[in-house]
């Protein structure tokens, strides 16, 4: 009886060790998730603040590209007044020439 009763005893002396690894392997999977969190955590927050700072990117882009558009229009259409008053000068011009010669 006392046989059985010790091997009673060690199985669960066994299974209580068995126990407390599997605990102490629990804890450590925890521990090592934990740490996977937060390291997570770190790159989803550095990904958010990229996305923020292209978004500021972006608009500060799309601000530049509608002042060039309405500056080269700006830009165009002084050429075209220069080019109108160049012609007329040329046209005056050719007209005075023209007028003093005939005479």
């Amino acid at each position: 009886m006392e046989d059985v009763d010790l091997d009673v005893l060690q199985e669960r002396e066994r299974a209580v060790r068995k126990l407390e690894e599997d605990i102490q392997d629990v804890h450590q999977i925890t521990k090592d998730l934990g740490m996977m969190v937060h390291e997570q955590g770190e790159a989803v927050d550095s990904i958010e603040a990229n996305v923020e700072s292209s978004s500021i990117h972006i608009e500060e882009g799309s601000t530049s590209l509608r002042k060039a558009a309405m500056l080269k229009q700006k830009i165009r259409r002084r050429w075209t007044f220069i080019i109108i008053a160049l012609i007329i000068a040329a046209l005056v011009i050719g007209l005075i020439i023209w007028l003093s010669v005939r005479n």
